[in-house]
């Protein structure tokens, strides 16, 4: 029996160093700065390079709606005839000539018109693109917090079930506990380092990924969130939800603005279709002739007239009717995003009120309660009057109920933002 315990004693001995030894290797080797949820945003905006780059489609939206304003240009034409002047003394000529197209159906004006809404529908793109990427930023910052309380709280547990741990096995050398009771609990402290290890590399993964979406290159240092789970009780009404995204969510305005852009492609379509002709205007001169046969002075001729082309490709209505059905497509599809937006506000009201229940289900003290359980069953088992079984099922409630409200509070948060993203508000970096 002696045996038996100093070997016990010998692991639970090497456990402690080992574990140590592996913490401390473990230890985050990077240094960390912290940054507030409204700092964080605002890197985002500045730093985010898909934001950046998507930022090109205005400015190249821009610059074409500048290009469309252009007239058409004239056309010159110059000629000269030699007319064998040398031989049969038949002189010589010069002609220039100026045509200027007309569209009768002002091709220009539906040109810059389709250009305007392009631009107008690149900008209505950018800011649908920044919504969705301001909720995203804000779900991984969120996220990151989760990760960084939960990391903490492993670590908590963790020295936790060390110190028990360490305490049975004083209790085992006194022999106020047995073998199998030192044991166990060392066994417990063990399993729970691998939690440890696990959520310090989501933490560290999930702050890289903030780094990303600012833009920002990982040299030695990590952003940390800094702030809170939004704590503040918000009252929404579902209708006024609905009426604010049908106004204010940007995918919407898109979708209409793409439906214009499709009717102004129709029409400059049809202007390129439309009957056009070239204005035109001429001078001419012709040297002295001086052949015997056909003697003429020198003189100046002026000419005017106007040209056309006959336009037997409009016969093909092909085009005609591929610009009229996007007309159409576009136009369901705008119907679609409507029905769609608001079925996203339906179901993300929907989770936000669930969600809402939870938190205020675990903020009724289960945790609390959990805890004087838990340090009331440790208590009798320092005194003998209960088995360690007892004292691991009441730290493993208590430790559930933690996690549980934790992730209570995350999903409370998710719900919000996913919320106000449906319905195209913003309040949560105020």
């Amino acid at each position: 029996m002696g045996n038996k315990i100093k070997s016990v004693l010998f692991r639970i001995l090497v456990f402690v160093l080992s574990t140590k030894l592996i913490w401390a290797q473990q230890e985050i080797s990077y240094k960390s700065r912290p940054v507030s949820f409204p700092a964080f945003l605002s890197g985002v905006v500045k730093g985010n390079l898909g934001y950046i780059a998507n930022q090109f489609n205005v400015s190249i939206a821009k610059a074409e709606l500048k290009a469309s304003q252009v007239f058409p240009d004239p056309e010159i034409a110059l000629t000269y005839g030699y007319n064998e002047d040398r031989r049969l003394q038949m002189g010589q000529s010069f002609e220039a000539g100026l045509s200027y197209p007309v569209n009768t159906a002002n091709r220009r004006g539906a040109n810059i018109a389709l250009a305007r809404s392009n631009y107008e529908l690149s900008e209505y793109l950018l800011d649908a693109f920044f919504q969705n990427l301001r909720a995203d930023a804000a779900l991984s910052y969120f996220a990151t917090l989760r990760n960084q309380r939960l990391f903490s709280l492993q670590q908590d547990i963790y020295k936790q079930l060390s110190e028990l741990a360490r305490a049975d096995s004083i209790r085992l050398a006194s022999g106020d506990a047995t073998g199998l009771d030192a044991l166990q609990s060392s066994l417990e402290a063990r399993s729970q380092l691998t939690e440890v290890y696990q959520s310090l590399s989501e933490f560290q993964n999930s702050s890289v990924n903030l780094m990303l979406l600012q833009g920002k290159k990982f040299i030695d240092t990590l952003e940390i969130p800094s702030g809170n789970f939004p704590v503040k009780q918000r009252e929404f009404r579902l209708n006024e939800l609905i009426d604010n995204s049908l106004n204010k969510r940007a995918d919407l305005m898109a979708a209409l603005k793409n439906r214009e852009v499709s009717e102004k492609n129709l029409n400059l379509i049809k202007a390129n279709r439309a009957f056009e002709f070239n204005l035109e205007t001429g001078y001419s001169y012709n040297s002295i002739v001086k052949n015997e046969i056909a003697p003429a002075p020198a003189y100046n001729g002026l000419t005017a007239g106007i040209s056309f082309p006959l336009k037997f490709s409009s016969l093909n209505k092909g085009s005609i009717a591929a610009a009229d059905l996007a007309v159409s497509q576009s136009r369901t599809a705008y119907e679609e995003t409507e029905l769609q937006i608001i079925t996203e506000v339906i179901m993300a009201y929907n989770n936000f009120v669930a969600q809402n229940k939870k938190v205020e289900h675990y903020n009724q003290g289960l945790a609390e309660d959990a805890l004087k359980i838990l340090e009331g069953r440790i208590y009798s088992y320092q005194q003998g009057e209960s088995g360690l079984i007892e004292v691991l099922n009441a730290q493993r409630t208590y430790i559930e109920l933690q996690l549980n409200q934790l992730e209570a509070l995350f999903d409370y948060t998710s719900a919000l933002i996913e919320l106000e993203r449906a319905a195209g508000i913003w309040d949560l970096s105020e």
